[in-house]
């Protein structure tokens, strides 16, 4: 199993206002905890340094004067900083932009491709493009929520115009629905949104009823979720709905908007995951490719804000895509929660909306009905004429 980790200094260069959630030290830490435990030389991990998207490139998802105007914030930031002046700008809401944040956004972008390039030469097996700005907020002409560009949903429309692919599943478990990922292939039949998310929040987008339009009817999948949802939640929407969706779907090719914030440690929101459940949600998604698409996965980062508890998911990730099965965890499970969702209902709600109700995935096993038969009915048991009683209960003389 090789497993590339696209990673690239200039993702430290794109600089926030102080006590910015979304800030250097995220990458940073993920790397301290990767060097720490020896996985950056580790067998079967390439270290791989991410191309910049051309303006082409970027426009597979974004308008090309939006484009213009990322590249003309950055260069206006560089003068002003030469000249002693801010080093961050407004740029939209809760985003900022630097002298270097073009070129940043830019390779963040093109990390994504760069994988899907060495994916498909046959030099890796699968990939964690470890980037910020992240990007699953960025509509296709503006910038919102940290995002600049939509890296994940660059990577999916580079995969379909370069290497012909038909079909192209994005998996989000980002706490906050990716409304970007969502409205860029609302219309669009070659692309599988599913996303996870804690709802009501930010952006106030991702309903359940949020299905698609016209062509893309029914290739939008949304699981708003209540604050303190954890993992006996996750786990059986994952294998219950987004599992079975994607079997009907067969996805050439799988992207993972990779968000950590999810984790019951993360400042900005009020979802119960730990590293572990991470572990769990990500190992069916491993699975779920290596059955449909023989393995092709990439994640890309987008949130989480808790450093230690985003660098272990991060190392987790890695450690799982390299075969292993083995969480990095030091912060233990969520608190204990005074309620629990009904999953029964949840479920069947979630397979009647997106018209799951019934399917059966291809590579499930076929149930045995006669051992099926048998435990219902128990062993059947011969009855002779020698035996002491008949069925009646009665003796042989029919005496009782």
């Amino acid at each position: 199993m090789t497993t590339a980790l696209v990673y690239d200094p200039i993702f430290l260069e794109h600089i926030t206002p102080r006590r910015h959630p979304e800030r250097p030290e995220r990458l940073q830490r993920a790397m301290a905890v990767l060097e720490a435990l020896g996985w950056l030389q580790r067998e079967g991990l390439v270290l791989l340094s991410p191309r910049e998207a051309s303006e082409d490139e970027l426009a597979l998802a974004h308008d090309r004067f939006y484009i213009r105007s990322v590249r003309a914030a950055a260069e206006r930031a560089a003068r002003e900083a030469a000249a002693g002046g801010r080093v961050s700008h407004f740029f939209a809401p809760e985003t900022f932009i630097s002298a270097r944040s073009y070129e940043a956004a830019a390779k963040a972008a093109g990390a994504g491709l760069t994988a899907i390039d060495a994916l498909f030469k046959g030099e890796i097996d699968n990939a964690y493009c470890l980037v910020r700005p992240p990007g699953h907020h960025a509509e296709y002409d503006e910038a919102l929520g940290f995002c600049l560009f939509n890296n994940v949903a660059i990577a999916a429309r580079y995969a379909i115009e370069r290497y012909g692919l038909e079909r192209v599943m994005i998996i989000d478990f980002d706490v906050h629905h990716g409304n970007g990922t969502q409205n860029i292939f609302y219309r669009d039949p070659r692309v599988l949104y599913f996303s996870t998310h804690q709802a009501p929040f930010y952006p106030g987008t991702g309903r359940s009823d949020e299905r698609g339009e016209g062509e893309g009817l029914g290739t939008t999948i949304n699981v708003p979720l209540p604050a303190t949802t954890g993992f006996e939640t996750y786990e059986p929407v994952f294998r219950q709905v987004m599992a079975p969706a994607a079997d009907r779907f067969q996805p050439q090719l799988i992207l993972v908007s990779a968000g950590f914030d999810a984790h019951w440690k993360d400042p900005l929101a009020n979802m119960y995951l730990s590293t572990a459940g991470f572990a769990q949600l990500i190992m069916i998604i491993i699975k779920l490719a290596k059955d449909l698409c023989d393995g092709r996965l990439i994640m890309v980062q987008e949130g989480g804000y808790d450093l230690q508890a985003n660098a272990a998911c991060v190392a987790t990730s890695i450690n799982l895509l390299l075969g292993d099965d083995a969480a990095v965890d030091s912060l233990g499970p969520p608190p204990e929660k005074p309620f629990r969702i009904n999953t029964d209902v949840l479920i069947a709600e979630l397979r009647r909306i997106h018209k799951l109700t019934g399917y059966r995935m291809r590579n499930a096993p076929r149930p045995d009905i006669a051992k099926l038969r048998r435990e219902v009915k128990g062993p059947e048991t011969e009855i002779s004429s020698s035996d002491p009683a008949n069925s009646n209960g009665k003796g042989t003389d029919g005496s009782p």
